[in-house]
């Protein structure tokens, strides 16, 4: 596989580096905009990849320690992992159900896969528990040593058809495969205490899987890897001395599916201090970026990523995927992204005109070109950001404020509720409940349902109007504890203004508004996750990719950096490759 050069990196604290680069940074009030986060795309701060270069960096072990599969792919498998002075398994447990019974939704009764990855030696009688316990999934009961529980299916379209491939001695057709990144899709990564699993609080310092969502993402590698290896099982034992296995670039192209719903959102709104610290480590690297002079360096190393995304975006298909833009209107917006940089390129300052000519462009465009910027920076380095993205979520309510100091921060700090038409019938159009059938975060219009208790109090553009509104009434003087002990029901939106401080918390947005697009918020996780391939199937649903083209296991002792990331189709055999 190509790889790209990548320069040496510092660690100054992030606080330091947005102060530095104050002038460049783009204001909450464009980046917190719906439609520009809703646009974007993984960077090198996404958790798959910091997750892949550590292990690659540390030089973790990770083997295939048990592998007991029928042809069908029913059995159990065994990745062994040696991280440091640590030892962790990632244990599956596979079946197969009827076609009829797969589906996207977390509350499913069964799955094809259900897995979870534990902590230290994995003696019989542990294992022996995991068989009964982690197939049930919430309704099971786990321990400490679990660190992540997991489930899934199958590609219904493609598993089979990768294995009768394999099984008759010939690679994927790339026709066939043209918007497929995945052979396996995963519906849950749980963690951090859920089912009595360690809390991630209880991580010592030091541990490998102690920076944020790391011990998720080893999980889903380890998934991946679990595609891989059942389709290549299933062949061979069907197909005899005539079956291969995935060769070429065949051998990473593929990468875990997932879908995700509504709860996205709840998260989003809920983590604001999380959230603040997602946007600002890449705004501070956008910011640094752009104050960058030209090397050819730095020049090459971008026009890299210009020619990989754009030959991953031409390889896949060509199907609308509204609000937002096909690969092949993507792979134009390449085309139109290295025009721009060739124009750019002689300039003092050539990252900051091609960023100033991005924001004039599109969304997609625009926010495809900071992705690509991001690549460059050297001022955030792999320990700084997992330092930096550790968060303290509490907002520290001071109950001797006064009602007047909040009525100057609410003023100050969420003009912006101006402009969501608040006072609009439209505005709290929905309420965002529990399900009783599901369990599940869902919106439901307000005048059809009542919440009945199972509301979730995401509506914080609401609650922060009638919050202004009480403050109005209040007397200035008062303290916000007195205030609160009266009136207790504002007491999250008081929260919400006690850690307004945070340039990057809030989306300018209302998620009761009948006009809201839950798929915008969704999509700016699933990108810090490191997904891609975003394909909605509604406006509160989508499809994405995760590791596609990553290093395997047997690979990651030589893995390329990050130079796996958008990996074109694979030609066929016999055609040219690109």
């Amino acid at each position: 596989m190509t790889s790209m050069p990548r320069a040496g990196v510092v660690t100054p604290d992030l606080a330091e580096l947005l102060a530095s680069h104050r002038d460049r940074l783009r204001p909450p009030a464009v980046v917190m905009q719906p439609a520009r986060f809703g646009a974007a795309r993984l960077t090198r701060f996404s958790f798959s990849r910091s997750l892949v270069r550590r292990a690659a960096r540390d030089r973790w072990a990770v083997e295939r320690v048990r592998f007991e599969m029928d042809a069908a792919g029913r059995g159990v498998a065994v990745y062994r992992v040696v991280a440091g002075g640590s030892v962790f398994h990632f244990v599956a447990f596979t079946t197969t159900l009827d076609e009829s019974v797969h589906t996207d939704r977390v509350v499913a009764d069964a799955w094809e896969v259900a897995a979870a990855l534990v902590e230290g030696e994995l003696t019989d009688a542990f294992l022996a528990e995991l068989a009964h316990t982690v197939p049930l999934q919430e309704r099971g009961r786990l321990d400490p040593r679990v660190l992540v529980l997991t489930r899934g299916n199958r590609s219904v379209r493609f598993f089979e058809y990768l294995v009768d491939r394999l099984a008759s001695g010939r690679q994927p057709d790339p026709d066939d495969v043209g918007d497929a990144g995945y052979i396996m899709r995963s519906t849950a990564f749980y963690a951090n205490g859920k089912f009595g699993m360690k809390s991630f609080l209880g991580y010592p310092d030091g541990h490998p899987l102690g920076a944020p969502y790391r011990a998720q993402m080893l999980a889903a590698w380890l998934f991946r890897e679990l595609g891989y290896d059942s389709v290549e099982n299933c062949a061979r034992l069907r197909g005899g001395d005539a079956a291969i296995g995935f060769a070429g670039p065949w051998r990473q192209f593929f990468g875990l599916g997932n879908a995700t719903g509504l709860g996205l959102v709840p998260y989003f709104v809920k983590h604001p201090c999380v959230v603040n610290a997602w946007f600002a480590v890449r705004e501070s690297a956008l910011a640094h970026v752009r104050s960058l002079p030209a090397s050819p360096e730095r020049l090459a190393t971008l026009r890299w990523w210009i020619d990989r995304a754009a030959l991953h975006f031409a390889s896949g298909d060509d199907t609308p995927r509204p609000p937002w833009s096909s690969p092949h209107d993507l792979a134009n917006a390449c085309d139109r992204i290295r025009a721009a940089l060739a124009e750019a390129d002689r300039a003092p300052l050539p990252f900051d005109e091609l960023y100033r000519w991005a924001e004039c462009q599109d969304d997609e465009t625009c926010e495809l070109v900071v992705s690509m910027l991001i690549e460059l920076d050297d001022s955030i380095d792999d320990e700084l950001l997992d330092e930096v993205l550790r968060v303290d979520e509490d907002p520290g309510v001071d109950p001797l404020m006064t009602i007047g100091r909040l009525g100057e921060l609410l003023t100050d700090r969420f003009a912006w509720l101006d402009e969501l038409r608040l006072d609009d019938g439209r505005a709290a159009h929905y309420w965002w409940v529990i399900s009783d059938n599901t369990e599940e975060p869902r919106r439901a219009v307000r005048r059809a349902i009542a919440p009945r208790h199972r509301a979730v109090a995401i509506d914080v553009a609401l609650r922060l109007r009638a919050l202004r509104t009480a403050v109005e009434a209040a007397p200035p003087d008062t303290a916000v504890g007195r205030f609160l002990a009266d009136h207790p029901e504002h007491a999250p939106a008081v929260a919400r203004v006690a850690s307004s401080d945070l340039p990057y918390a809030e989306a300018r947005d209302n998620v009761c508004d009948a006009s809201f697009l839950p798929l915008q918020m969704q999509r700016f996780q699933l990108a810090m996750y490191g997904m891609d391939n975003f394909s909605p199937k509604s406006t509160d649903w989508l499809r994405v990719t995760l590791y596609q083209g990553a290093p395997r296991v047997a690979d990651i002792d030589r893995a390329p950096g990050d130079g796996w990331v958008w990996p074109p189709r694979p030609a066929a055999v016999g055609e040219a490759t690109a």
